[in-house]
């Protein structure tokens, strides 16, 4: 995201928000000094816009911490190697976001046709992944893990938080699950995600940042890059439960090949046709 500020009641900028902490750090800037960035109505004093909110909270703790320390005996002060103010955070890159997404996708998959498989549900249409009434349910579960924790199981594989998530309410964070399951993955319908998927990705790869976290004012943000460890990880984790999710489905098989020799013979017969190959 872009950050423009004012000195001597000049527009200066843009920084990223990594950058802009860092020049707070070193006293270039002030958490007094006036910012805007996207989705701000007016200028404010940075420890007010959503995007530095989170940290302004930690650097006043932070300092706190600093003057009690102050009060100590020399040799404790000796003692300290880090000094706690000193903050690293990243903005997570559109391909770490989207692989966060693919994980939260296939988790609630695979927890969801395991659900109906425990209690014996008989083949809907709309039950399975490909029909986008199955994704109803993710939005909600969504946002109650933001709303707990600040984040869900994808994001957290990726190292990556929402800033003041706890303090926007439930309501808020379902708002901002619903903008990402309408706007950034299309409903699940394939022909719409195949737009707003590249729409949502460019856009966060230039601005560093998407919409619904403007409009929510929860900026997602990690403590330390992703290394190609952790994706290379989570190829076998979607393979396995993609595995799963295809044992969930088997007693539907014959419901399904039913339905689909009913709807479109010739596809069925096609399908018969390479198995036997």
């Amino acid at each position: 995201m872009d950050i423009y500020w004012l000195d001597k009641q000049k527009r200066c900028g843009p920084a990223t928000v990594p950058d802009v902490l860092s020049m707070i750090r070193l006293g270039d800037l002030h958490w007094d000094t006036l910012g805007w960035h996207s989705g701000c109505r007016e200028w404010a004093p940075l420890h007010c816009l959503p995007a530095l909110a989170d940290f302004a909270e930690e650097g006043k703790a932070s300092r706190k911490s600093e003057k009690a320390e102050l009060t100590q005996p020399t040799v404790q002060q000796d003692e300290a190697a880090v000094s706690p103010s000193e903050l690293s955070v990243y903005l997570p890159s559109p391909v770490t976001r989207f692989v966060a997404r693919v994980i939260d996708c296939i988790i609630y998959a695979t927890l969801a046709l395991g659900a109906l498989y425990a209690f014996g549900v008989p083949y809907r249409p709309y039950l399975i992944p490909g029909h986008p009434v199955f994704w109803l349910g993710m939005p909600v579960v969504e946002a109650v893990l933001l709303r707990i924790w600040g984040t869900t199981p994808g994001k957290r594989w990726m190292g990556i938080a929402l800033t003041q998530a706890g303090q926007r309410g439930l309501a808020a964070m379902l708002g901002r699950s619903l903008c990402v399951h309408v706007f950034g993955m299309g409903c699940m319908v394939p022909f719409l995600m195949l737009i707003t998927l590249p729409l949502s990705y460019f856009r966060v790869r230039r601005f560093k940042i998407a919409r619904w976290d403007i409009l929510i004012g929860a900026i997602p943000v990690s403590s330390s890059s992703v290394t190609p460890a952790i994706f290379i990880v989570v190829i076998p984790f979607i393979l396995i439960c993609m595995q799963l999710c295809s044992c969930f489905l088997l007693p539907w098989l014959p419901d399904m090949l039913q339905q689909m020799e009913e709807q479109n013979p010739q596809a069925l017969q096609m399908m018969m046709q390479l198995l036997e190959k």
